[in-house]
Parts: C-alpha cells; sequence; structure tokens
C-alpha cells in the first residue's frame, strides 16, 4: 500500500511540475510581448513585486485559466491587474503547441472590447465567453455579453453576440 501511494504521489508531483512550467511559459511570453509595446512595460506574477515608480505601466497576475487542447497542447488564458491601480484589466490569451508558447494578440480580447470568464476547447477552436463593450459602453458596464470562438488551426476569430447584459 505505501509503495502504490508513493508511486501515486509521485505522478501527482510531476503533474503539478509540468503544470507550473507551463504557466511559467505563458507568463514569459506575456512579458516579453509587454516589452515590446509602446510602454515598454512587463508582467510580474505578484502586486508585491511590482516596481516601484509613480507612472508605471506594468502588470501583475491575478489568476490564469489553462484548458488542455489535446494532450501536449494548452492555451491560458491570463488576467492582470495594473501595477499603477486603477480599474483597468488585462486579459492574455497563449497558445502553447509543441512546446513553444505564443500570445494572441489580435483576437480582440482586452479590456473595454472582450474580457472572457471562462474557456473551453471542442473541435479545433477556441471558445471564450464572457464581456463585450460597444463603443459607447463605460468601462464600468459592457452591454453585452458574447462568445468569441478562435480557430487554431486557421488562428481565425469571431463573436457572437448572445444578448444584453442584466443590471
Amino acid at each position: 500500500m505505501r509503495v502504490w501511494a508513493a508511486a501515486a504521489l509521485a505522478v501527482l508531483l510531476s503533474m503539478v511540475a509540468a503544470r507550473a512550467d507551463e504557466l511559467q511559459k505563458a507568463f514569459d511570453a506575456v512579458n516579453a510581448v509587454l516589452h515590446e509595446d509602446r510602454y515598454h512595460s512587463g508582467l510580474v506574477s505578484l502586486r508585491s513585486a511590482c516596481p516601484k515608480r509613480e507612472d508605471n505601466p506594468w502588470q501583475f497576475v491575478t489568476s490564469s485559466t489553462v484548458v488542455f487542447i489535446n494532450e501536449t497542447d494548452r492555451a491560458i488564458l491570463v488576467d492582470s491587474g495594473y501595477c499603477n491601480g486603477g480599474n483597468g484589466s488585462g486579459q492574455h490569451l497563449v497558445i502553447i503547441q509543441n512546446g513553444a508558447a505564443k500570445v494572441i494578440s489580435d483576437a480582440g480580447i482586452e479590456d473595454m472590447s472582450f474580457l472572457a470568464v471562462s474557456m473551453y476547447s471542442e473541435a479545433g477552436s477556441l471558445f471564450l465567453y464572457g464581456d463585450r463593450w460597444l463603443t459607447t459602453d463605460p468601462h464600468c458596464c459592457p452591454s453585452k455579453k458574447a462568445t468569441l470562438e478562435y480557430n487554431l488551426k486557421t488562428h481565425q476569430h469571431k463573436f457572437t453576440d448572445l444578448g444584453d447584459n442584466k443590471p
């Protein structure tokens, strides 16, 4: 019985280490993209690690969601807050395929556009469900619920509005 329990624990620990490695790849990919943006910012894993300066465009990880695409590939949604405070938020979709992480920056996922609250993979696409802002919506109040479908082969995306947000 002890041998079986030790083997089960070893398998569990290796799975946790593998997920941690995938999350780190996703965080590193987002950090690299943010370093290249016009603000030359970055991503830190904890708010307490935010650079201490007045005009700080850096972001910190608030949560992440991992979805299995298949046995080896993953989609990771990284949610972030801004180190300088305020009510803005970031969200970054990272696809890990064949061990390489790529940030999907052209699918319309961003504050004041679309932010997902859940995600799943089916038939070669990712489906993200969340809130969608129209151009006249205030920051507090996105007016639509929507699904974003992202095709993993063609890298095309489309929104399907699902109705109005209820107050």
